[in-house]
């Protein structure tokens, strides 16, 4: 009895363990981390990064940002342009198109967003982080600095 009673303890476990299963981005290089909360965890998909406008001070990169949100169980993708103005590091984000997952990466549904608005991103928003990771795919230096001539001064 005792050993029935602990093959289905061990079971329950098992089963229960295999509930929590890995997504499809998840110790993948290819999507680095670029937010988490409570919530969810957010990343960029690195080999979606393409170069759309280089014009300095002013780009535009298209990326696409997969969330996944623990609530409902659901990873979605977001198809973003980012906006980037050096100068005055500002970075602006347009979703073109939203695409919902499986676990196993395959997307099911995908909505274009035929009239998208373009909104301002904070530098340490999921957007902004992911729109900083993409700038140094493309262009080898992160695109938020802190250069100071002052301080640059001082350390000559």
């Amino acid at each position: 009895m005792l050993k029935k009673l602990g093959s289905a303890l061990m079971l329950f476990v098992f089963c229960s363990c295999t509930l929590v299963s890995a997504m499809f981005f998840d110790d993948n290089p290819r999507y680095i981390q670029v937010g988490h909360d409570a919530l969810t965890e957010s990343y960029i998909d690195m080999t979606s990064i393409s170069p759309i406008r280089y014009d300095p001070p002013y780009y535009v990169i298209r990326a696409t940002v997969l969330t996944f949100d623990f609530s409902t169980n659901t990873a979605t993708g977001y198809e973003d342009n980012f906006f980037y103005d050096f100068n005055s590091q500002v970075v602006k984000t347009q979703t073109l198109s939203t695409t919902t997952y499986d676990d196993k990466g395959t997307p099911r549904a995908q909505v274009v967003n035929p009239d998208p608005e373009v909104v301002s991103s904070e530098r340490y928003s999921v957007n902004g982080n992911a729109a900083d990771k993409a700038f140094f795919n493309c262009y080898n230096m992160t695109f938020y600095h802190s250069f100071n001539k002052d301080n640059a001064n001082k350390n000559k």
